[in-house]
């Protein structure tokens, strides 16, 4: 598991298709975060749920990898901790 923190600098609602048709911006269930990190610009696409649809532009993030069962996730959550220790 890795650990990044970072800053939010864009949040979007990315292009979600069914059936090969693109989805109603009002349809879809994903959010989008561009984080800017030590390592560089990281877009985090993901499912919309409670604690990333707090999520705004200039908030600090904790990004979360991790490989499970060989499939790759990336969660993104608020940075509850100090970020200059």
């Amino acid at each position: 598991m890795k650990k990044i923190i970072g800053k939010v600098i864009e949040v979007y609602i990315p292009e979600q298709y069914k059936n090969n048709n693109l989805l109603d911006v009002m349809d879809r269930n994903l959010i989008g975060f561009k984080v800017m990190t030590e390592e560089g610009l990281k877009v985090v696409e993901t499912e919309q749920n409670e604690e990333n649809a707090t999520i705004m532009k200039k908030d600090i993030v904790e990004i979360i990898e991790q490989t499970i069962s060989n499939v790759d996730f990336i969660d993104i959550r608020p940075y509850g901790g100090d970020i200059n220790g």
